[in-house]
């Protein structure tokens, strides 16, 4: 296998123009650049506007630009300015690609200008003197140095760029822990970018990139979740619950509280106290409580989740109080009389096949499955006279797949992928239609499907028909690291592609359940921060 194989995926760089210079009292007024530049401030400072945006460049700072862009100004502020102009251009290999792709030479996020500071400000101008030294001679073996230099320069470039996104991160993180320890308090967003040491542009485009949402609309979907259990559970008056989650005015949170659960808060705590019951395979809880209703009993799987329930920990708060059905075993439906239930709502599963003694009893509600967790969610609101609220959650969750979508394009833009679970006797390959999984990855995401990949739902013992496939990248879905490991020992799934080229993915992604709204929000927050940082690094 080449090199040129391997690193396919990647563009290539040349140096057009090499220049070391020192400046004194100079005042430049709109230049425009025809090529990717890269200019390093070894001494004195200058103030650049670029875009409108005014960028200080002192002793250290990197300036990246992309083509086309305009210098409106540019003017020294304490010289000599000392520095080190490199303007290069790309070479694509994969049509496909688009500058953003490109190492993210040019730009943050796409913007005409970014300024960052080099943390190895002596390694970096070994680099660059080298460069200076090689672009003065005119011969093949200068011009093959200076070609391995740029990319070492490039690939300092690249640390400095990880170093920058990973420190955002966990400035990020710092932040969200402080937001959900303060959530009651009188929290000034303001505050957040200087706790997190970043610029207020800056933080605000980590935390998008990390959650999906603004710091705001953060704060007030963490502040409303605690609002729910408190009226769920009956603690208080609506003003009391305002107050313990941090809102002062009563009307306001009202008014914030029905724009966002699509009823107010008197009406969510009168209808929590319908009493219903789930028996089902799936976690219906989930579509429940989206709608303003905890079941007062509902199916779990203690034996594959680790919590103490057996609910899946992203709805373990949200079902306190709730008994757990041990789905995994036949439920009794005298169990479920005792709760003096007023609805239970049951689907056929393994351990309750038959209707038997379920359809005796009154109030019981039975139906099949669904294609997508959107037919549940219609369903479950027309029983019980929620379709505004069915349509806000849809509306929400759309809205939470296409920002994921646009986050993930650096990843999904090229290639093809295979999802499969392996379980102890088989493998399965899973389709491109039917089933949650491919609706959600395939279809709202953006991760593009083998195109030798056709049928729906999945095929059960598929091995043999995923070594015929041989994909180019794989992941691995709801699979004990056991089972996987076991794989390696069969000499033919190490000699698929995927596996060859370290292109197997396997994120801890036992609780990713795309069934449900809440289920369906952790699976894409959590997959888009898991292969981000895979992109990363």
């Amino acid at each position: 296998m080449s090199l040129l194989t391997i690193y396919q995926d990647y563009p290539g760089f040349f140096m057009t123009a090499f220049r070391k210079q020192r400046l004194k009292d100079f005042h430049l007024h709109q230049v425009e650049v025809d090529t990717h530049v890269l200019c390093y401030v070894a001494e004195g400072s200058a103030e650049i506007t670029v875009d409108g945006q005014k960028h200080v460049l002192d002793t250290g700072k990197l300036l990246l630009l992309r083509p086309m862009t305009k210098i409106e100004q540019m003017r020294c502020q304490t010289g000599p300015l000392h520095i080190y102009r490199l303007h290069y251009t790309e070479v694509r290999r994969n049509q496909n690609q688009s500058d953003h792709d490109l190492m993210q030479a040019g730009s943050e996020d796409g913007k005409e200008a970014e300024v960052m500071t080099v943390s190895t400000p002596a390694s970096f101008i070994v680099i660059l003197e080298e460069l200076s030294l090689l672009t003065r001679k005119r011969d093949y073996s200068s011009y093959l140095r200076s070609q391995a230099l740029l990319y070492e320069l490039f690939g300092a470039v690249h640390d400095e760029h990880k170093k920058k996104e990973e420190k955002g991160n966990g400035a990020v993180e710092e932040t969200i822990a402080y937001m959900k320890k303060h959530y009651r308090d009188s929290l000034e967003l303001g505050s957040l970018p200087k706790l997190a040491g970043l610029t207020p542009s800056s933080y605000c485009r980590a935390f998008k990139r990390a959650t999906g949402m603004t710091p705001g609309e953060y704060l007030t979907g963490l502040r409303m979740e605690h609002a729910k259990e408190l009226l769920s559970h009956r603690t208080g008056s609506v003003k009391d619950v305002a107050r313990s989650v941090g809102y002062s005015d009563e009307l306001y949170f009202s008014r914030l509280f029905k724009k966002r659960e699509g009823l107010s808060p008197q009406i969510y705590m009168k209808q929590r106290d319908q009493r219903v019951v789930v028996v089902s395979k799936l976690f219906l809880q989930d579509h429940f409580l989206a709608m303003g209703i905890q079941p007062i009993a509902a199916p779990s799987f203690p034996n594959y989740f680790e919590t103490r329930t057996g609910f899946p920990s992203y709805l373990q708060q949200k079902l306190r109080g709730t008994k757990a059905l041990n789905a995994e075993q036949l439920i009794d439906p005298q169990e479920i009389l005792t709760l003096s239930p007023d609805v239970i709502v049951r689907m056929n599963f393994f351990h309750n096949r038959e209707a038997g003694d379920w359809e005796k009893i009154k109030g019981t509600v039975s139906f099949d499955g669904y294609p997508n967790w959107i037919d549940y969610q219609t369903k479950l609101a027309t029983l019980f006279n929620k379709e505004s609220q069915a349509e806000r959650i849809i509306k929400h969750i759309d809205k939470v797949e296409k920002q994921a979508r646009d986050a993930l394009l650096p990843v999904t833009r090229t290639g093809e992928w295979t999802m499969i679970r392996v379980l102890a006797d088989e493998v399965r390959l899973y389709g491109v239609e039917g089933h949650a999984l491919a609706d959600l990855f395939y279809h709202k995401l953006g991760f593009q499907p083998d195109p030798n990949v056709t049928h729906a739902a999945y095929k059960p013992h598929a091995l043999n028909d995923l070594i015929e496939l041989n994909p180019e990248r794989i992941i691995v879905f709801w699979s004990e690291r056991e089972h996987v490991a076991a794989l390696w020992n069969n000499p033919l799934w190490r000699e698929l592609r995927a596996v060859r080229e370290n292109k197997v993915y396997h994120p801890a992604n036992h609780e990713w359940d795309p069934w449900g709204p809440f289920g369906r929000e952790h699976t894409i927050q959590k997959s888009t921060a898991y292969f981000l940082s895979v992109a990363q690094g």
